[in-house]
């Protein structure tokens, strides 16, 4: 077909890459009021170690347990609302933004741009949504406890953490490489090796 291995593909991690540090941190300062800052820095270190006795501690459990502490029993219009909140009032000043003008001049052009983070789809969507990016990242579990209920975050991610093996599994089950003629993967440390494995080019920061 003409239009055969023309496309170009942009693979982009989101936190230390297009921002500037770890929009998670951010984003619970921003979400939590001061009295639950304070319980969670009471609770968390006695969950991390029920995670590690049991043998289940891993950065990634470590992580979906904090979120759980965090917001499980929330609902999904509550957290929508403050990711959106905060990807207007905060995400701006975490943005890098000569990144960000190289994505978006790459859209311009008909280019795919995906960000592909294990930052949360709360705030990472409406941010993909605005610039017209797509999106692979770590997605909260909602679930219904009656017909007429509002679906509430269950305490767990839909899928893994979308880090490391995961977003090169999560891009390869998204796109079909080969039709790609050049693949361009930007990110800052090791959880971007395997996608870097998958890029004709990789720009690190």
């Amino acid at each position: 077909m003409e239009n055969d291995k023309r496309e170009i593909l942009h693979l982009c991690d989101f936190d230390g890459t297009l921002t500037n540090g770890d929009t998670l941190l951010h984003f619970l300062w921003f979400a939590l009021s001061p009295l639950n800052r304070l319980k969670i820095a009471f609770l968390a270190p006695w969950r991390f170690v029920v995670l590690l006795f049991s043998g289940r501690w891993s950065k990634d459990a470590a992580k979906e347990e904090l979120i759980s502490i965090c917001f499980k029993g929330k609902t999904q219009l509550e957290l929508e609302a403050l990711g959106n909140a905060f990807c207007q009032e905060v995400l701006p000043g975490l943005i890098r933004y000569s990144l960000l003008e190289t994505l978006q001049k790459a859209r311009s052009r008909q280019e795919r741009v995906v960000i592909v983070s294990a930052s949360l789809d709360i705030w990472l969507k409406p941010f993909c949504r605005q610039e017209w990016f797509e999106v692979l990242c770590t997605e909260l579990e909602y679930k219904k406890t009656g017909a007429l209920e509002a679906p509430l975050f269950s305490g767990y991610f839909e899928l893994p953490n979308c880090n490391r093996a995961e977003k090169a599994r999560r891009i390869q089950m998204a796109y079909f490489l080969p039709d790609f003629q050049h693949i361009i993967a930007y990110g800052n440390s090791e959880g971007d090796a395997a996608m870097f494995a998958l890029a004709h080019e990789v720009v690190r920061f």
